[in-house]
């Protein structure tokens, strides 16, 4: 699978776990414009969090406090030795993913020059910060930002109510919203809850606009007469209009007692939610290797050198230095001097090794061991180029020399 697959489907997981939380907690709420915050806000996060550096949490020995150094990842450019039932497989993959995403950016391309041509053909007429281009007969009225589309074949009185409902689209830029969404589906058109998305922000969008309309005029009763009168519609995919298919929960909501000020609360739901989406996503920032086998024997390069005995710290007033270097420059020299293992590339094995080693109060490299590996092929290579590192100047504390302890992730791919 490639990368912008992988976090497609990182996204993907974002919006399920948000959408979900919205159908459960916050749906039959009246906060119409908190649900509206919580919906864009959401989906811009689901693409926001896959791509943020969070640290992953590592399954150290229990009670080991340590210093983390910036991951190394290490490629194998072994394209050539890919099985044609893998390059086969990856590629249909991809190239049925692009041709969907490409017919929906052209849905939504069309959608435009159709309104573009519309406007061209029928003309518009100002009003205010608006623009009104009159429909034919039996259409249904919509907005698009500033421009509303207003159907020739509303009545005289509701023609005016239905333009207050659309002018209040526009006020409020419901059209970004929907603009968003549309954008989003081109990627992840793969995704049920997307649309899930779509239909609430839809409804949200409705009952803004409603609710606007009736704090205008007051008269809920014509207003609902209005709807009862309408016939069922089928929006269009970016614009805001009259919306009649969602007439029955339309006039619900207009009826329904407000929601207590309190339910704003609820909203902070979304808080823990967000913790949780970082903690999967920092456990799943690779794509996750084969299952590895059962660990064989201890082998010589796994036995820990131990060159000093006495306490490793973590927290020092000055960290060991790489060759009077920065830790930057260690995983420079880790990555320079470590070679992808041949039988490994072989194998199509790839995956991560957390590698866990000390600097002793001589600067000497010490302590290393492996704490989480995909293999063990790749943790021989690890350890082997970890303790054959030049000395350190080791960390001070107190102004004496004293050992540090580290752990570098170390990535292996294939790709």
């Amino acid at each position: 699978m490639t990368p912008f697959l992988f976090y497609q489907l990182k996204t993907g997981l974002c919006l399920v776990s948000f959408v979900t939380l919205y159908y459960i907690l916050f749906r039959k709420e009246t906060h119409y414009r908190l649900n509206r915050i919580y919906l864009v806000s959401s989906l811009v996060l689901s693409f926001i969090l896959p791509l943020l550096p969070f640290p992953e949490f590592k399954n150290l020995k229990e009670g080991t406090m340590t210093t983390f150094l910036q991951t190394v990842t290490i490629y194998a450019y072994n394209a050539g030795k890919e099985t044609t039932v893998e390059k086969t497989h990856t590629s249909l993959i991809s190239t049925a993913y692009s041709v969907v995403a490409m017919v929906s950016a052209s849905w939504i391309a069309w959608q435009l020059l159709n309104m573009i041509f519309l406007i061209l053909k029928r003309g518009s007429i100002a009003l205010g910060n608006f623009r009104i281009i009159s429909l034919p007969r039996r259409s249904l009225s919509y907005s698009f930002f500033n421009l509303i589309f207003l159907s020739a074949s509303e009545k005289e009185g509701e023609s005016d109510q239905v333009l207050m409902h659309e002018m209040a689209h526009a006020r409020q830029f419901h059209s970004l919203d929907i603009l968003l969404i549309q954008i989003i589906k081109i990627f992840q058109w793969f995704n049920p809850f997307i649309y899930l998305a779509e239909k609430a922000l839809q409804e949200t969008h409705e009952y803004l606009a409603d609710e606007a309309v009736l704090e205008q005029n007051n008269d809920s009763g014509r207003y609902r007469l209005l709807l009862l009168t309408q016939v069922f519609g089928v929006q269009p995919g970016i614009f805001s209009l009259f919306n009649y298919s969602l007439l029955k929960k339309r006039l619900f909501m207009m009826t329904k007692e407000k929601s207590p000020d309190r339910n704003r609360f609820k909203y902070l739901a979304a808080l823990p939610l967000i913790m949780a989406i970082l903690i999967v996503l920092s456990c799943t920032k690779n794509p996750p290797p084969p299952p590895p086998p059962p660990p064989p024997p201890v082998t010589e390069t796994e036995v820990t050198q131990v060159s000093d005995t006495s306490k490793a710290f973590t927290i020092v007033d000055e960290n060991a230095k790489f060759q009077n270097g920065s830790l930057e420059e260690f995983g420079q020299w880790v990555q320079k001097n470590m070679v992808y293992p041949e039988s490994a590339i072989k194998n199509s094995i790839s995956g991560k090794v957390m590698v866990q080693f000390a600097v002793d109060k001589f600067g000497k490299v010490a302590d290393v061991t492996v704490v989480r590996s995909a293999s063990p092929t790749l943790s021989e290579e690890a350890i082997r180029v970890i303790q054959s590192s030049p000395e350190w100047t080791p960390a001070k504390l107190g102004g004496n020399s004293v050992k540090q302890q580290f752990v570098m992730p170390v990535v292996f791919a294939l790709k």
